[in-house]
């Protein structure tokens, strides 16, 4: 009876571990006790069996108290909770006495943060305890009846654990194998060239610098208009600050050998390359703003590493899946919550990055159809990105120049605002922002009656311009017509009540 229970544990854990594709995630030096990972089962995070001949319900308590302790201090090192065990225990005999409440009610710490669900197999009531544990985890145990077959010697026992470990083995190995295709050469290339190219930005006029980014290559959306399709690529090696390069350098340097490692030199390469573009290419788009950085092409390296994950989605949760997720997750949200950061840029790469990983796939896969499928859509989604921005080419050109002409009045440059902004206006569709800007201007350069007309066009077209009434209060006041001054102050509070300044203003005036 004794090996007969010894035969239908190894059975099961040979059923768990070969045909249901689940990870062992510890076994102890004797054999008789192992911890499981389900592999699509979602309601428990361990399946843990135990091979013990029972005398005594209290052996039992026990025990689950004693492996209780062991899932604490999983916790304490950092697992993310709860843990739910699926605790399975393989018996000669039932215990003397009744089983403990542990088997009917189950058992729980730490406000459920540890849930521990028991089953007792025995010899006489096998098969029954067989199908309630198919029951509880969805699965379907393949020859129950030749588990349990008479005549089983010790040689079969230890060849079921053979198998059963070798199998093990083997898939380590195999996942192993997935990060050594290749050295992180490529990777420290890039490295140093951005690091070069920060040197060489600094030294001619600053990295921070906008025209000294243009000019290197930067991505400039106007220029990209006008046909310097290679700023698509170029960026990738541009950084905007220090800063900018630093947290680029330290996310090239640990996720850049993974992938290189995975792929191999010339695949990372690609994968590279095609990200940082596709990243680019999204900016141009969706998004006005001068920029540059390896960003995009760093996301392409999270989307490559994601792509293995939907090949092999257990190596992927085991390594690196779900801090890798987490990583991702923060950097968009850092995107969309911190301004000036090109999230466009980011997905784009992100996108961009498992497209080309779907065309390259990983050493050894020759799924040819899963290669035209990302060759297709990597095509479609540069070709209609860009006819999308050329579209929107003179929306986002407005949106810029208005960003531009921000920037240099903030900075007190109000003379090369106002050639700025004048050029701007002639160049394209006047919009009342962009007369505002250069009115602005005016006022400062003390060309009050250019700032007038400005203003005044502006109102003809949007008398809620508030902005706009104010200025021309200030405006009318300073030239000594307090009746026109009272009169657009008043416009002025008209469409925007509660603004103090407003407020303040006419009470100075009518004082």
């Amino acid at each position: 009876m004794v090996i007969e229970q010894d035969y239908l544990y190894w059975s099961l854990i040979e059923q768990l571990v070969v045909k249901q594709k689940y990870t062992i995630l510890a076994l102890s030096q004797d054999g008789r006790e192992v911890l499981l990972e389900p592999f699509r089962n979602k309601q428990f995070t361990i399946v843990r069996l135990r091979r013990m001949d029972v005398d005594w319900g209290n052996t039992l308590t026990i025990d689950i108290e004693r492996a209780s302790q062991k899932f604490k201090q999983l916790l304490k090192n950092g697992v993310k909770g709860p843990i739910r065990v699926m605790n399975i225990y393989v018996s000669s005999l039932p215990p003397v006495d009744d089983l403990p409440d542990s088997f009917s009610s189950g058992y729980s710490e730490l406000n459920g943060k540890i849930d521990i669900t028991s089953t007792l197999l025995v010899k006489n009531e096998c098969e029954e305890g067989l199908q309630k544990l198919e029951s509880v985890l969805n699965i379907q145990f393949e020859d129950v009846h030749e588990q349990l077959k008479p005549n089983i010697e010790m040689q079969d026992i230890q060849h079921l654990r053979n198998r059963v470990i070798q199998y093990h083995n083997q898939q380590r190995e195999e996942e192993r194998r997935i990060f050594q295709n290749g050295k992180p050469f490529l990777t420290y290339i890039f490295l140093g060239l951005q690091i070069l190219m920060f040197l060489l930005l600094e030294l001619s006029g600053g990295s921070t610098n906008t025209e000294t980014l243009i000019r290197f290559g930067a991505k400039f959306n106007p220029l990209i208009y006008d046909g310097e399709w290679w700023r698509f690529l170029a960026p990738i090696v541009l950084h905007i600050g220090f800063l900018h390069l630093l947290m680029n350098s330290f996310a090239l340097y640990y996720i850049g050998p993974a992938v290189e490692r995975a792929y191999g030199s010339l695949r990372f390469l690609f994968i590279y390359l095609v990200a940082g573009i596709s990243g680019t290419v999204v900016s141009f788009a969706f998004s006005p703003f001068l920029s540059a950085g390896a960003s995009g092409a760093i996301f392409g390296c999270f989307g490559a590493l994601l792509y293995i994950g939907v090949q092999n989605r257990k190596v992927f949760f085991r390594t690196m899946g779900s801090n890798l997720l987490v990583i991702i997750g923060i950097n968009l949200a850092m995107g969309f919550v911190i301004p000036n950061i090109d999230n466009a840029g980011h997905i784009g790469g992100l996108v961009g990055g498992f497209l080309a990983a779907l065309i390259v796939q990983l050493p050894k896969q020759k799924q040819v159809l899963l290669r035209l499928v990302g060759l297709v859509a990597t095509i479609f989604l540069m070709i209609g990105l860009y006819r999308y921005g050329i579209g929107h080419a003179e929306v986002q050109y407005s949106e810029y120049t208005i960003v531009k002409g921000q920037e240099l009045i903030q900075a007190e440059k109000y003379e090369e605002a106002y050639s700025y902004l004048n050029e701007a206006i002639n160049g394209e569709k006047t919009s009342n922002d962009h007369l505002f800007l250069l009115s602005v201007a005016e006022i400062e350069l003390k060309k009050y009656d250019q700032a007038i007309h400005h203003l005044q066009q502006i109102i003809s077209t949007d008398d809620t311009y508030h902005q706009a009434h104010y200025n021309l209060a200030v405006l009318y006041a300073n030239g000594g017509d307090m009746t026109l001054a009272k009169e657009a102050v008043g416009k002025a509070l008209e469409h925007d009540p509660t603004n103090e300044t407003y407020q303040a203003f006419r009470n100075q005036l009518i004082n």
